[in-house]
């Protein structure tokens, strides 16, 4: 075989290898943004879910501040109770968006796969360029 064609060939294989690794690499970052994807997702249906209980625990507290206002005394330390229950989930629900919040910025970095800032100009991990 003519050196000219085998060098031609042993390019070929060489840019073909170069594109499988590119390939290889574009998958797996593309992975790691799905998963991302479903991890928001999940989030955002705990929060759905939490911001009803919430709204829930400050309707009864609204029932009861209403009630006390017709004179019809709550039972026990019901304010107290509600309230409590409300400063729990608002800060339920302050976790949660400061979690989804992370994990929408957050980017990978494509040649180490390791999570990198929104704004980063390097990864942190292996120092590339993004």
């Amino acid at each position: 075989m003519d050196n000219r064609v085998k060098d031609l060939l042993d390019r070929i294989r060489g840019t073909a290898g170069v594109a499988a690794d590119v390939a290889a690499d574009t998958a797996r970052v593309a992975g790691r943004r799905a998963g991302q994807m479903v991890d928001v997702a999940k989030l955002n249906v705990q929060l759905f879910d939490l911001n009803g209980e919430y709204n829930e625990v400050l309707r009864q507290l609204g029932q009861v501040m209403y009630d006390t206002h017709r004179g019809r005394a709550p039972e026990g330390d019901r304010v107290t109770e509600l309230l409590e229950q409300a400063d729990e989930r608002a800060e339920r629900i302050a976790e949660l968006k400061a979690r989804i919040a992370d994990l929408r910025q957050a980017e990978s970095c494509p040649h180490c796969g390791a999570p990198c800032g929104k704004g980063d100009k390097f990864c942190r991990s292996c120092g590339a360029k993004l």
